[in-house]
């Protein structure tokens, strides 16, 4: 059990939470959920000791093994991505090593003799003959097929690698394992598969997520932070939030109810407290009154946009026709033959692997890069809107909320921009902001009032879930549920994903799935896999098994000048990757030096050094992530010219 007494955490005037106590048990599986800048980060930062700045007492239960996230990749690059595993378990690692270094020599000594029992002791304790069996599936759930496992970290990108150290925890086994964010870097399927794990993890789990269907799947608890305090309700996040709405009907109930006895005795009051033969009975209500106590109902911390996107005009039947598409990217082929039709009013889902190409479709359908073959057609009055995964080049313009959206539409009159906006939770001056000062959500949710102003009958959403907290996705999502005309979106969002699309299509390298019915619909008659530890990834990891396999059967028809080029292009990836590598590492140092400075930003009150921080932080995240994605698609390219070399 961790128990918490007294907690409070302040920065300058304002209270992220006061006098907080808690209990968590053994067994429980506990989701932080709360509002962007609520304070879950923090919380969760306390519990790790990376923050300090509270007061209160945190007990935590003796000798108890706490689980926690390690960031710190570089110092297993050189080894390989088993042993980077099983090191969760240290000693058993030890053993292992003590016994590999003692099984070399001829002869041992008495006290080696000692030292090989006491290891040998160490790893029938730990179950050390099976740990590689056991990391093996760890790696595969998280989406690193087995023909990996024994190269070196370092042949991975960023996001690879820190699903290794998120399984290298997960092999370690603690009594209480706290996770900030763990989706973030994982792909549908495997979030599907952490989701099993954890459902199956016996000891005290907290983590924080903005994934609503993963916080369902997984958590017995829910922890919510808001109205200044932090409270835990029984059940996971749909059984939070209706016992949260009821509790607030209540109040407001109660507090209703208060207010109209307080006017009766007040009536009574001021209209008898003249009269002698009445004022004792006019004094004792008078005291009555003042008995009362106070029924308070704080302002919540929470604000839920209102996502209106409504169609002038209708579709033909066929809005969208796509026949052949392929595209590569140098040697490496990322769409092949993608063929379907879209039918009015359908709400598709794109989903499959990273790397498997979703982005670069929605690409070439909104005319952003070609297509190397192939052709798609837009059928009848179809009006597309777009919503870019990187829409970072929209906002660049140098002028504020208000200035940008007039600009898409100078015939709408001030109070129609004004209501748009306020629709998208700008209101006030806030609408004076300058685009260079928003946050991600902010941002996010500006693009998405410009949808709203252009209305289109067919929506292109790529990963519109990415910066937005709980409650704008809960806004998002009925709004697009509510949508009269045609949806097609990218997104790693399960809740998302299974409340929103009607039909579903998978793109594998060997071809595209088409499912009309919802994702449930789709995991129980075509996606069976996903849900079992055994053998979920044996699709999931097709993409890249198929790819070599083929690679290596087209070994011998490669001609002189194939190889050649193959080659140059085996260089030129050699001379690129380290370059990646090293951007990635300095941004990185630049999203480190912002996090204290954007301590002290709030503890000063500068709420002008906060957007700035904030706005050049995110511009640092979003470089990152891209520089990532090429990081990790070009390494990806090497391993497989690589294998054919050899």
């Amino acid at each position: 059990m961790l128990e918490i007494n007294q907690l409070t955490v302040e920065f300058g005037d304002r209270a992220l939470f006061k006098d907080v106590s808690l209990l968590f048990y053994d067994k429980k599986r506990y989701g932080l959920v709360g509002a962007n800048g609520a304070g879950k980060s923090t919380f969760l930062r306390i519990l790790t000791g990376q923050e300090h700045h509270y007061s209160g007492q945190i007990h935590w239960p003796k000798d108890v093994k706490v689980g926690v996230l390690n960031q710190d990749h570089f110092a297993f690059e050189e080894q390989p991505i088993m042993d980077v595993v099983i090191q969760g378990k240290k000693a058993l690692w030890k053993a292992l090593q003590t016994q590999e270094q003692l099984s070399q020599k001829t002869e041992l000594s008495l006290e080696e003799s000692n030292f090989y029992s006491e290891a040998e002791a160490v790893i029938q304790r730990e179950s050390g003959y099976t740990a590689e069996s056991e990391a093996a599936k760890l790696l595969m759930g998280l989406g690193i097929p087995d023909n990996h496992h024994n190269q070196p970290l370092k042949t991975l990108s960023g996001g690879y690698k820190l699903r290794v150290l998120l399984a290298q925890l997960l092999f370690s086994q603690p009594e209480i394992l706290l996770l900030d964010e763990p989706t973030n870097h994982l792909d549908i399927y495997s979030i599907k598969w952490l989701e099993s794990y954890l459902n199956l993890y016996p000891g005290l789990l907290i983590v924080v997520s903005h994934d609503r269907g993963f916080l369902n799947g997984v958590c017995t608890h829910t922890v919510d932070i808001d109205y200044g305090t932090i409270r835990i309700y029984t059940g996971n996040y749909d059984a939070f939030e209706a016992a949260k709405v009821l509790e607030r009907e209540q109040k407001e109930k109660a507090l209703e109810s208060q207010n109209e006895r307080k006017e009766e005795l007040q009536a009574f009051v001021d209209r008898f407290r003249a009269k002698a033969t009445k004022a004792s009975a006019a004094q004792s209500r008078v005291k009555m009154i003042e008995k009362m106590e106070a029924i308070e109902i704080p302002p919540s911390s929470r604000r839920f946009p209102n996502f209106r996107f409504s169609p002038h005009t209708t579709s033909g039947i066929i809005p969208l026709q796509v026949k052949g598409l392929s595209k590569a990217y140098g040697e490496k082929q990322v769409l092949s033959d993608v063929t379907f039709e879209v039918e009015r009013g359908d709400r598709i889902a794109l989903i499959g692997p990273n790397g498997v190409g979703k982005s670069t479709l929605l690409k070439i359908l909104m005319e952003e890069i070609p297509s190397d073959a192939g052709s798609f057609n837009w059928g009848h009055e179809v009006l597309p809107g777009y919503f870019p995964q990187d829409y970072h080049s929209q906002l660049e313009k140098n002028c504020n909320v208000f200035e940008w959206l007039y600009d898409y539409d100078a015939t709408a009159t001030v109070a129609q921009i004004r209501g748009l906006l306020g629709m998208a939770l700008f209101t006030g001056d806030s609408v004076k902001n300058k685009l260079s000062t928003l946050s991600g959500g902010e941002a996010t949710r500006l693009v998405f009032s410009k949808l709203m102003l252009l209305p289109s009958n067919f929506l292109v959403l790529d990963e519109p879930t990415n910066h937005l907290d709980m409650e704008s996705i809960e806004s998002l999502t009925e709004s697009l549920k509510a949508y009269k005309g045609t949806l097609l979106v990218v997104s790693h969002n399960r809740y998302f994903v299974s409340e929103v699309a009607t039909r579903i299509l998978e793109l594998k390298p060997e071809g595209l799935v088409d499912f009309k019915g919802s994702y449930a619909e789709y995991l129980e008659k075509e996606g069976t896999d996903h849900l079992s530890r055994e053998v979920n990834l044996k699709q999931r990891t097709v993409l890249s098994q198929q790819s070599q396999s083929a690679l290596e059967k087209n070994d011998n028809a490669l001609n002189y000048e194939a190889r050649k080029q193959q080659q140059r292009r085996i260089k030129q990836l050699e001379k690129r990757i380290p370059e990646l590598e090293a951007l990635c590492l300095q941004l990185e140092d630049k999203i480190q030096a912002c996090e204290p400075l954007l301590a002290e930003a709030y503890v000063s009150g500068n709420e002008a050094d906060q957007q700035r921080l904030l706005k050049q932080k995110e511009q640092f995240d979003t470089k990152m992530a891209t520089s990532m994605e090429e990081w990790e698609a070009a390494e990806q390219e090497l391993i497989e010219l690589m294998a054919i070399e050899t």
